[in-house]
């Protein structure tokens, strides 16, 4: 059922691009329907040229009433050269400017600064195989047949192999479990596309131009056309055709799964953003009017008694809530904020201390990859929001009755600042992880918490143009990714 399933992987990949509408799945679907267009100029041909038995048939096109289709199609040899050729010299030049679009280690970045020079050859090869100038290069001159026979091939293999080792060589570069995990189902969907495609690719468009006038290109087309091809060969190709694109299609689903969760996560969100602007607005008019009254008081007091070290710590303490209160409320009418070039480093100490001093005990494992990072951000929200994951890292140990410092580790990783934040405590149940970004939503038994820490840390993620992500960590607790754009890096929209 190749038909079928190269059909599926298409339709799933336009399915992929009308759920996430960027540059990637652009091109994977792009990468699909050329594929697509070649097997269906493929099977075309094969149904016209006859000499396959029942179950090589089936395998290929279900029914016989499809092979029919194909048999009776009203197309001319030059009509199917040029449909082949189409497809044939369009997948992997998509394939691999897919592979380099998912690639971000150094020699893939300088590629891109010049991927213009990668379209040359493919080209000059699709030109030549036009019927017009196909029929006008070759008629008479063998020697150049032969020669544009070799090139075509020489390029369609060498873009395979530079597309499948551009992807490996990214999924070797990538140092955190995260990303590889996140890579895979990409790297799987070119790697089966790919597979598929080769299966083919040996069928030059020469030989259906020249169907009936040459013995030589007779030796130039499918697996299926050579005399001494056994029948474990036979079932190796069959089963292979149907197998990579069993995985195409399984890959597809899965990232279009991943992406479908997260859309439907932003939507989520943005639903109950009007419900928390309005709950935080209430929450910051009556509390701010109650500040102002403490920070009264509290001054009356300092002036009997100007040596008191405790009214002090409350007057510092009052302010920097009252500070907290004006990051939140800013956060929650703006879906971005003000970003300047902020060192990373006062970011994470700032943090810190907004943590201790709620909990003076609580302890930290500082591990800094990289010296001196810099990014865009607003040092105050982004540090508030920091300093949230922290604390409820914290929290999480100690109701675990953990008493180790939480881990927090942050670097560079490929186009991205990614900050993690580990705990040892019992974890987030998997039914409570689509609500743990959602307004007002707490698992706490506590009077002190008010359900609004991971929205707004989300939040002012987000307005930094990163993203936020959890997963379990090796001791069974939690961890947080916080992933911002690499400093002088380009936005590729929050995508990991």
């Amino acid at each position: 059922m190749l038909l079928a399933l190269v059909s599926l992987m298409l339709l799933t990949s336009i399915v992929l691009l009308a759920i996430r509408r960027d540059r990637r799945c652009l091109l994977i679907a792009l990468t699909c329907a050329s594929l697509a267009l070649f097997i269906f100029s493929i099977l075309t041909y094969i149904a016209k040229k006859g000499g396959i038995g029942r179950e090589i048939s089936a395998i290929l096109y279900g029914t016989r009433s499809v092979r029919d289709w194909f048999q009776y199609l009203i197309m001319t040899f030059e009509e199917l050269g040029a449909l082949t050729a189409a497809g044939r010299y369009s997948f992997p030049l998509l394939l691999l400017v897919t592979a380099l679009d998912m690639a971000y280690f150094d020699f893939a970045l300088r590629i891109k600064k010049h991927i213009w020079m990668l379209f040359i050859l493919p080209l000059l090869v699709s030109v030549c195989y036009i019927p017009a100038v196909f029929k006008g290069l070759i008629d008479g001159r063998e020697m150049l047949l032969r020669l544009l026979v070799i090139l075509s091939s020489c390029y369609v293999y060498s873009y395979l192999a530079a597309a499948l080792a551009m992807a490996a060589a990214e999924y070797r570069s990538i140092t955190l479990p995260f990303f590889r995990r996140r890579f895979i189902p990409r790297s799987m969907i070119l790697l089966s596309l790919a597979m598929v495609y080769a299966l083919y690719a040996a069928q030059d468009p020469a030989q259906i131009y020249m169907f009936y006038r040459s013995d030589y290109m007779f030796l130039l087309g499918l697996w299926y056309l050579t005399p001494g091809l056994s029948q474990p060969m036979y079932a190796i190709v069959l089963v292979g055709s149907i197998v990579f694109s069993v995985l195409g299609f399984v890959y597809l689903l899965r990232y279009m799964s991943i992406n479908f969760d997260s859309r439907k996560e932003e939507i989520t969100l943005k639903r109950n953003a009007s419900t928390a602007s309005r709950g935080i607005s209430m929450f910051i008019h009556g509390t701010k009017n109650e500040l102002l009254s403490m920070d009264i008081l509290l001054r009356r007091i300092a002036r009997r008694y100007p040596d008191d070290a405790d009214i002090a710590k409350l007057m510092e303490i009052n302010s920097s809530l009252g500070e907290r209160l004006q990051s939140l409320h800013r956060s929650s009418k703006s879906d971005c904020s003000l970003l300047t070039l902020t060192a990373l480093d006062p970011v994470i100490e700032k943090a810190i201390r907004q943590v201790r001093s709620r909990y003076p005990e609580a302890g930290f494992e500082i591990i800094r990859k990289d010296a001196g990072i810099a990014i865009l951000a607003d040092g105050s929200i982004l540090s508030e929001a920091i300093g949230n994951l922290l604390m409820n890292a914290y929290e999480a140990q100690r109701e675990n009755g953990q008493d180790v410092p939480v881990r927090l580790e942050y670097g560079l990783e490929r186009l991205w600042v990614s900050i993690r934040i580990s705990d040892r405590g019992k974890g987030i149940d998997p039914r409570h992880l689509r609500q743990i970004y959602q307004p007002f939503y707490s698992s706490k038994n506590s009077s002190q918490n008010w359900g609004m820490g991971m929205y707004f840390s989300k939040n002012a993620i987000k307005g930094h143009l990163g993203s936020i992500r959890y997963e379990r960590n090796e001791w069974g607790g939690s961890c947080f990714i916080i992933l911002l754009p690499k400093l002088g890096s380009p936005y590729t929209g929050g995508e990991a």
